[in-house]
């Protein structure tokens, strides 16, 4: 699958990217610990692992 965007997009992606990165960190990861995170991580590689290349 490809997609592209318009240069006011990609803008719009690269602003919002440091809020969303922030939130994810606050909202995800700092509510594990880090037993859980080190078991959270092999499975979402797992998960990843599944989803098709992005060439296909």
């Amino acid at each position: 699958m490809f997609t592209s965007s318009t240069d006011a997009g990609r803008t719009a992606i690269v602003a919002a990217a440091p809020a969303h990165v922030a939130a994810v960190r606050r909202h995800f990861i700092g509510a594990l610990t880090d037993a859980e995170l080190d078991v959270i991580g092999p499975a979402l590689e797992r998960v990843l692992d599944r989803l098709p290349d992005n060439d296909g």
